[in-house]
């Protein structure tokens, strides 16, 4: 992948392409930012940069014999590691070799990939992927070897999030490694990531997509007007995954959803003996069928929505809202005081962690409603 092929990052990739042409590349390095940010592709930008036999001011040449072996993820001193499960029938532990092939497939469809994709690519259903301990003992003789065709080794491990205790394998090699080899880790978050390894990396926060970045990418991509572009890219919040599941119309119109869900808690508290309770089921029911992506979607649209609510409490107006969406939002926040809409701010942001997770939509999805209904009729409610 090129420089080029990232969308927007123009700061991040910027600042990679300094370490390189100024020779302070370190030999360990993170990219941390949220999910859907580009960070794995800007980690394979980087490897082919490194990898190039014709590197260009800003970018790797595309088609020298490097650069064509990478765009197929094929380069024998281009490296990864990634979480993964035990294949049926193996009696080892399981190591990234294992899944090879489904992962170049996986990265040839995006380089925009998630850990739930991942585990729906290789059919994991309900199994929690890994990196094992036999994988850094393949991490660390591999590196040992010449390289094949390039004069850097890269190493890529993609989500050290998975990587357990037995990630302190690797801190010598990471400390101190081999001539000319690179570790590029990909991570969303430190607070799994073993802290003897981040003390060993040198980290690079790149942040969400920028707005503009985003909606030109979907005007290029998609037929759509500018105005719907725009919208898509204010509610993926910098996340191209979630764009690109809005853009193809994978989901309802969460506008309408949200205010459905809101009126529904708001009548469970003010009607008890009403409907209101089997209408809430009715719609629970329904939306446990959207899947998880989708469900994703919604919260996140959901947490957009609520802070919106919070500028236009605090502030008096949104930039971001207009029309219904604005109008229903300025009704909605007329009727809570602001620790009230951080309550649900706070609320739905658990609900997106849990979803995540792969929680019981049903069951959360109810008890949550009821919380809501609370706050909405604002009870004292603990979150």
């Amino acid at each position: 992948m090129k420089f080029s092929e990232v969308i927007g990052q123009q700061e991040a990739k910027v600042g990679l392409l300094n370490m390189v042409r100024s020779g302070k590349m370190p030999h360990a390095l993170m990219l941390l930012g949220p999910e859907g940010n580009g960070n794995l592709s800007l980690a394979l930008a980087l490897a082919q940069f490194l990898q190039c036999e014709n590197r260009q001011e800003d970018d790797s040449c595309g088609g020298c014999n490097s650069c064509l072996k990478q765009s197929k993820f094929l380069h024998p001193d281009l490296y990864f590691t990634y979480p993964v499960i035990k294949p049926e029938k193996q009696t080892s532990p399981p190591v990234s070799t294992d899944f090879i092939n489904e992962w170049r497939s996986a990265l040839l469809q995006t380089g925009y990939l998630t850990y739930n994709d991942w585990m729906q690519h290789i059919g994991a259903e309900n199994k929690q992927g890994n990196i094992t301990a036999r994988e850094c003992r393949q991490i660390i003789h591999q590196l040992s070897l010449k390289t094949f065709e390039s004069s850097y080794k890269v190493q890529l491990i993609w989500l050290p999030e998975y990587l357990g205790a037995e990630g302190n394998m690797l801190l010598k090699i990471l400390e101190e490694p081999p001539p000319n080899t690179v570790f590029i880790l990909i991570a969303e978050s430190t607070e799994s990531v073993l802290t003897t390894i981040l003390s060993r990396v040198q980290i690079v926060k790149v942040p969400p997509i920028q707005e503009p970045d985003l909606a030109a990418h979907l005007l290029r991509n998609f037929e759509m007007d500018e105005p719907v572009a725009a919208r898509i890219s204010r509610i993926a919040d910098g996340n191209m995954n979630a764009a690109l599941v809005i853009a193809e119309g994978q989901q309802s119109a969460n506008d309408k959803v949200l205010r459905q869900w809101l009126l529904q808690c708001f009548a469970l508290k003010q009607k008890p003996n009403s409907d209101g309770f089997r209408e809430l089921t009715l719609w629970v029911d329904d939306f446990a069928k959207a899947g998880r992506e989708n469900q994703k979607i919604f919260f996140r649209y959901a947490l957009f929505f609520i802070q919106e609510c919070l500028r236009i409490s605090a502030l008096g107006k949104s930039d971001k809202l207009e029309g219904e969406e604005l109008s229903f939002a300025q009704k909605f926040t007329s009727r809570l005081a602001i620790e009230d809409l951080e309550k649900l701010q706070k609320i739905i942001s658990q609900m997106h962690y849990y979803v995540e997770r792969n929680a019981n939509p049903k069951i959360l999805l109810m008890s949550s409603s009821f919380q809501i209904a609370g706050v909405l009729k604002q009870e004292n409610v603990e979150v």
